[in-house]
């Protein structure tokens, strides 16, 4: 309300000020860096963006405070995105709308869609249930629009096809009434019970590293150090992170630094905390990044740090509290995430990390919890099997803890080490366990599991890699598991010799819908290929969850989604699909194909469909039309691809990384499967698929040219799941 007055009280002084004045030139604005022409507002509680201001600013990372009207609601009909006045409801108390989203607009009388931002209350963050539980249109129906509401959020480019806001924390109603975290200031400290500290006094502790990107130049992003100023004095000591290579060579990286599990089940309020500093950074707030997540989750959500430092000295600085009330009862992971760009290389230091709040013990927990009936538990017997005595195939072995399955596998055998884990690294127990040796396929299964009556289950397991020598890495997630032969893989955890993690048992788990039998098996699997330093598997257990039920409609990855071949000339094109409710950086994904089938020995030979690295990000619902050089028909947004040239006897692979995750074609074979011919991937699909599998794909042949210009282009652009 204060804006609204502000802005007409500045109205009426225009009016007084120039009525007799029209010869006046307006002033100039001088921007400054980062600054957006024509913005009404600095997007502070005070003074807040308008929805204009929101859209020009909206960049995917700013965080600020927008005060518009709630107009309209969006049809609860409506799939992903707004793509016309159908898929909106205007009106005083619109009716048929989704409990997820609604319309903001400047005027309190908007009627055009167009105008508006979306605003997306599905947020994760502390204070965004409260936010929708206060403000969404299902629940809230009798509170009559327009409504009057400042919001909290960050700005995004896209959500529901429109600029908008996600993540919304806090709303201030118009009577003054604050919904969710409560705006600007610090979450005070709670509690006395400290339910995890580290102050990497002497090491980096039970925290673990994880590089997603490193620079071939840069050994190490995340280390240890200990500094002594050189007048003397006492020295600090933290992890530091930096990927510095030069002065004139600066390389993009991403590197985390990963909490154990830190148990939270018994807390009633929790905040975390810690000490930092930086410098160089182009801007810290995107570049130096705090993230939690439940330790069963796969996904990270992004917490807010409160305070950064001046970003020009290395004075440490207290974060602020950063309240962990989403996570109140559950078991957490915590992590530090770097990031280095070709423009800016900072260095951030970090020490002294504490979660304190109120409740009973807390303190880091060894296993994720897990949900449902437990079928089994195998550990591999409790006589541990000496040093000097013969290690049993695993086939031959006889000392189980459940004697009423049956055990087999391809190769490998049962012996005995310490069971080292990230939080217990010395005085370990020794456990028996699988081995599985490098350089040979995994298949470790057992059978003759009792577990019908369940349609959906528990996997969890504990898996080491013997990552010794240097520059040695493994992804644990090579093991896929196999429950009636459904195949899930686990999130990655990336380990490496560099980080000395070498047989330290990690804590995997994996949720598998399929209808369980009283004679199940379940495998664990790996290639030859994926398999180049050796596994330990442990601790395996099986878990009956009653009542399941299919997975929604979105899944974990991106995929193919369409392939255009023309009947005539260079039409040809590939659409890539987000079906998660995340937005996915394309850095680190490509497309490759195999031509004509082409094969070196046994080895599948891939070469690029485009000669620049992706750029950019893929939101959730949307697509990424990549089209060769030459095309001409389709008219909406593309990549240009030069080197995509497949003539319909060309397998096209999605990768993330050097992985194939997605599939179109067959592969190692010349085979004419996609020639003149438009391929659309069905709508039952949610998830790829690195098996070329027809039942999967829509096919269109295109016997003209006037084809290419219409069926051959019209899915393009947008793709639905079921």
């Amino acid at each position: 309300m204060k804006k609204i007055l502000n802005a007409l009280f500045l109205t009426l002084l225009a009016v007084f000020t120039f009525s007799s004045c029209s010869d006046v030139p307006a002033s100039y604005d001088i921007l400054g860096e980062g600054d957006v022409p024509g913005l009404t507002g600095d997007g502070s509680k005070d003074n807040p963006y308008t929805v204009s201001d929101l859209k020009a600013k909206a960049d995917g990372t700013t965080v600020a405070w927008v005060q518009a009207y709630i107009v309209a609601g969006i049809k609860s009909s409506t799939d992903m995105s707004i793509s016309s006045e159908n898929d909106v409801v205007f009106g005083t108390q619109p009716t048929g709308v989704k409990a997820t989203a609604f319309l903001i607009a400047d005027d309190r009388g908007e009627s055009d869609y167009k105008n508006c931002s979306a605003v997306n209350l599905s947020g994760k963050t502390a204070g965004c249930s409260e936010v929708k539980a206060a403000l969404n249109l299902v629940d809230n129906a009798t509170t009559p629009l327009p409504r009057l509401v400042t919001l909290k959020g960050t700005l995004v480019k896209n959500t529901w096809g429109l600029p908008g806001l996600k993540e919304v924390t806090t709303a201030i109603l118009e009577d003054g009434t604050i919904i969710g975290e409560g705006g600007d200031e610090p979450t005070p400290p709670v509690g006395g019970v400290t339910f995890f500290e580290e102050s990497f006094a002497s090491d980096k502790g039970t925290f673990t590293i994880e590089d997603k990107t490193r620079p071939t130049k840069v050994s190490e992003i995340w280390k240890w150090e200990s500094y002594t100023p050189e007048t003397g004095g006492t020295a600090s000591k933290y992890m530091k992170a930096s990927a510095y290579i030069s002065a004139t060579e600066k390389e993009a990286s991403e590197s985390w630094l990963i909490s154990p599990v830190v148990n939270l089940t018994k807390a009633t309020k929790a905040s975390l905390t810690f000490e930092h500093a930086h410098k160089f950074c182009g801007d810290p707030a995107k570049e130096l990044t705090i993230w939690v997540k439940e330790s069963t989750a796969s996904d990270w959500t992004q917490a807010t740090i409160p305070t950064y430092g001046t970003n020009l000295d290395w004075k440490f600085v207290s974060s602020g509290n950063i309240d962990l009330v989403s996570y109140i009862g559950k078991n957490i992971q915590f992590a530090f995430k770097y990031i280095s760009t070709t423009s800016n290389v900072g260095t951030w230091e970090v020490k002294n990390v504490k979660i304190v709040g109120e409740g009973e013990g807390g303190g880091e927990t060894p296993e994720p919890p897990v949900e449902g009936t437990e079928i089994f538990t195998e550990k591999f017997g409790t006589k541990i099997i000496g040093k000097d005595e013969a290690k049993p195939a695993i086939s031959a072995y006889q000392g189980w803890d459940n004697s009423n399955l049956t055990f087999a596998a391809t190769s490998g055998d049962i012996r005995a080490i310490a069971h080292k884990t990230p939080e217990v690294s010395s005085d370990a127990p020794m456990v028996n366990h699988a081995w599985l040796p490098k350089n040979s396929e995994v298949n470790f299964s057992i059978s003759n599991i009792k577990a019908s009556g369940y349609s959906k289950f528990i996997v969890a397991y504990e898996v080491a890699a013997n990552v010794y020598n240097a520059g040695e890495t493994a992804d644990l997630s090579a093991i896929k598991v196999v429950l009636n032969d459904k195949e899930v893989v686990a999130a990655s955890k990336v380990v490496s010799a560099a980080n000395k993690e070498a047989n330290i048992f990690y804590s995997m788990q994996v949720e598998v819908e399929v209808t369980g039998t009283d004679a199940s098996t379940l495998k664990f699997v790996a290639d030859v290929a994926d398999n180049t330093v050796g596994f330990r598997l442990y601790n395996i257990r099986l878990y009956g969850v009653e009542g399941g039920t299919a997975p929604e409609p979105s899944g974990s990855e991106l995929f193919i989604s369409e392939y255009v071949e023309s009947f005539k000339g260079n039409n040809k094109y590939v659409e890539i699909y987000n079906p998660t409710s995340e937005s996915i950086d394309l850095s680190g994904y490509s497309l490759k194909m195999n031509t004509n089938g082409k094969k070196e020995g046994e080895e599948i030979v891939w070469t690029s469909l485009h000669n620049k690295a992706f750029t950019g990000t893929i939101e959730p619902g949307h697509v990424v039309v990549f089209a060769n050089n030459q095309a001409v028909n389709y008219a909406g947004e593309v990549v240009k691809c030069s080197a995509m040239a497949f003539n319909g006897d060309d397998a096209i692979g999605l990768f993330k990384g050097e992985t194939l995750i997605d599939l179109m074609g067959t592969q190692g074979v010349q085979e004419k499967f996609g020639e003149n011919v438009v391929l659309r991937r069905v709508a039952t699909v949610t998830s790829p698929n690195t098996t070329y599998t027809l039942a999967e794909w829509h096919e269109v042949k295109l016997t003209s040219a006037e084809d290419d210009a219409s069926v051959g282009i019209s899915g393009l652009g947008s793709h639905t799941v079921e």
